[in-house]
């Protein structure tokens, strides 16, 4: 359980100054959410604490941070949570057995046992809801379940208002890597994800590169203009999400060129990969209206080189797609 001591007016601010110097300290998105998360427990006096993020796309609310528990993910607008987010409403409870918003399957999964609930929506700079705070089971002074108040409610708001603006910087600076067609990293993104993830990995093991793009694809555009294009494009790009696994990553380049970073995988397992990517797409159909649309892709692979830079593996890996589609496209060259 989180510390029982109830706290004076005195040691209240003394222990959010403690708070806003940890902050000062933190660099990263992740860090920062977690003192903020820290700091919201500790001034209510609750035994848990999750910070949670709606993802419009996927129709569903996820922690970010959750305080004594793994991540929780639940369906859009379920439970106190889905609630406060779709009603933004700030909501009490001192008894949840006698509220019907309240749904216990975390609590059956994990055997904790939910008796109070202080839960506030998150909101961006312009009033929009994007995630919520919330906080469980009040403790008393003695480590007994207490029961959450009015002036619980306006300290929370402390905490809930910094978790809003960092989460809003942190979504508008996703959104600035992010292309809006495909919702895969754009360019930019790819550069900072290389930078982050793929360097300190590619140190000690191998990481296999995949670049792909669609053959006449101007034909595509040609026929069926720009939103036949950004149709199949988009649902290529979910092909592709749909075959890789947790650590890796797909970007789309440019235009209609996709980059796809494998980590643990040497060449010959990137072309398996590639070449199963390649038969799926010839065998789609991509629907768009009353048309049904086919269409095929060039692959090259290679592996990246710890000594090379980044723009140095990425032109060793456009010159293997040269080849392929110098060859007669619709094919994989490593």
């Amino acid at each position: 359980m989180a510390e029982h001591k109830l706290l004076s007016a005195e040691e209240m601010l003394e222990k959010i100054f403690g708070y806003m110097n940890m902050l000062a300290d933190e660099k990263d998105f992740a860090s920062t959410i977690h003192v903020l998360t820290e700091m919201g427990r500790t001034i209510v006096n609750a035994d848990r604490a999750s910070f949670w993020v709606w993802d419009r796309r996927n129709k569903q609310h996820f922690t970010i941070v959750a305080l004594d528990n793994g991540m929780i993910t639940v369906p859009e607008g379920k439970g106190i949570v889905g609630a406060s987010i779709m009603k933004n409403e700030t909501i009490l409870i001192n008894d949840t057995s006698r509220d019907y918003r309240f749904h216990g399957d975390v609590d059956k999964d994990t055997g904790y046992v939910t008796k109070s609930i202080l839960c506030m929506p998150v909101t961006d700079s312009s009033g929009a809801v994007i995630g919520a705070y919330q906080a469980i089971n009040k403790l008393d002074g003695n480590g007994m379940y207490g029961a959450f108040s009015e002036t619980d409610k306006k300290r929370l708001a402390l905490a809930a208002i910094y978790c809003g603006k960092m989460l809003e910087s942190h979504l508008l600076y996703n959104e600035s890597q992010m292309d809006p067609v495909t919702k895969l990293r754009n360019r930019k993104g790819f550069y900072d994800y290389y930078n982050k993830r793929i360097l300190p990995y590619l140190y000690a093991e191998k990481v296999a590169v995949v670049m792909g793009d669609i053959d006449f694809f101007s034909v595509v555009n040609r026929i069926h203009g720009k939103s036949g294009g950004d149709a199949v494009m988009k649902e290529i790009a979910d092909l592709i999400v749909y075959k890789l696994r947790l650590d890796d990553e797909a970007i789309r380049w440019e235009n209609d060129r996709f980059l796809i970073l494998l980590p643990g995988k040497d060449t010959a397992a990137a072309v398996v990969f590639a070449e199963e990517l390649r038969s799926s797409v010839e065998a789609a159909r991509f629907a768009y209206g009353e048309y049904e649309l086919h269409v095929t892709m060039s692959f090259g692979v290679s592996e990246l080189a710890f000594k090379n830079s980044s723009d140095e593996n990425i032109e060793l890996v456009e010159s293997k797609l040269k080849q392929a589609k110098d060859l007669g496209r619709n094919r994989v060259e490593s």
